[in-house]
């Protein structure tokens, strides 16, 4: 006799189709939940070290407040902020190969890779040149032709150094009236503030809130004079340029969105006062520096040819003038091109 003949009852059927696909399912989902966790540890955050010029200090807001929120986390980043011992050494890491990118200078940046280094701006910031001569707010030179026969004072790795002689021209001043005298980075500013100097070169928004508890300060631009200047951004080297996009473009997208919401108003510029504390709790940092510092940045972050850019886009015209004034520093050769120094590719 056949078992056809005795079919199951229609319950009983149900009931082994109903297990029969409730095993399928849990079959599909464990495969399922295995590439997910595969996946998931496939997209491990991708790790990322930015050098920073110096210790912290206003210029670095977008990139602790973004640390400190966990706006690059949430990107899936894993963001390394270092603190650095200068422009240069920042920009000789990337170019080496021993950093992804540096927070630096740009003009110094063009300068290195004029000398060979591989290194390229994927983002402006600070896009209005900044260098300065900062002078007694109440007693100090009105103008450039005040100055002739004080006493001022840098140091050997400032970035002014290579325009000191084109300032010196363009001002109608010879070098024995625009002396500068170089001492050890620390001490330029307590030389000025100690009353021994009577103007030293550095950078508006960092120069004047330094030293406004000291000997408060005014600043004379070099930009009045000529000297065109590209400031703060993020730098990388060609390599990773090539090979990390995709890493390089939420850096620059998220540190671009930390800055716009710093801007926003005073509440926000403040978060990032304390992010950048927060981040480094044991520097004893001062609040009203950096925020000094914050505020008095934000009109260096728009040229008249960034009007309505998002931050971190540059402008092949301020680029060009850039490069005409560094010609006439006999910092780069002739026939360079905006192009040679930057890229747009990552800011919206």
């Amino acid at each position: 006799m056949q078992a056809s003949q005795y079919p199951l009852p229609v319950a009983r059927r149900q009931s082994i189709l109903k297990t029969s696909l409730l095993a399928g399912f849990a079959a599909v989902f464990a495969a399922v939940s295995a590439l997910g966790g595969a996946a998931a540890q496939a997209q491990a955050p991708e790790k990322i070290t930015v050098k920073l010029d110096f210790t912290p200090w206003g210029i670095h807001a977008g990139l602790q407040l973004a640390k400190n929120k966990g706006w690059f986390a949430k990107e899936g980043l894993d963001v390394t902020v270092e603190d650095g011992t200068g422009t240069l050494p920042g920009i000789q890491l990337v170019g080496a190969g021993k950093i992804e990118v540096a927070a630096v200078q740009l003009g110094p940046m063009a300068v290195a890779r004029e000398n060979g280094l591989p290194v390229i701006s994927i983002a402006g910031y600070a896009r209005r040149s900044d260098l300065a001569i900062m002078v007694d707010a109440s007693t100090g030179a009105k103008n450039v032709k005040e100055l002739a026969g004080k006493k001022i004072v840098s140091f050997t790795g400032s970035p002014w150094v290579p325009f000191i002689k084109p300032f010196t021209r363009a001002a109608s001043l010879s070098e024995e009236q625009f002396a500068v005298t170089m001492v050890a980075p620390p001490a330029m500013v307590s030389t000025y503030a100690s009353g021994n100097a009577d103007a030293f070169l550095s950078l508006a928004p960092f120069g004047v809130p330094l030293v406004a508890k000291s000997r408060p300060a005014r600043a004379l631009l070099a930009l009045d004079y000529g000297v065109v200047f590209p400031s703060y951004g993020l730098v990388t080297n060609e390599e990773t340029l090539a090979k990390r996009p995709a890493v390089l473009r939420k850096l620059v997208q998220i540190n671009t969105r930390a800055w716009e919401y710093i801007y926003q108003n005073a509440a926000n510029t403040e978060e990032g006062v304390k992010a950048i504390i927060a981040e480094r709790p044991q520097a004893k940092l001062d609040p009203d520096l950096l925020r000094g510092q914050i505020v008095a940045y934000r009109e260096f972050f728009d040229t008249p040819n960034t009007k309505g850019k998002r931050f971190g886009w540059q402008s092949d015209a301020d680029w060009a003038a850039a490069i005409k004034s560094m010609e006439g520093a006999g910092v780069i050769k002739p026939g360079r091109k905006p192009a040679d120094y930057y890229t747009n590719q990552f800011v919206d």
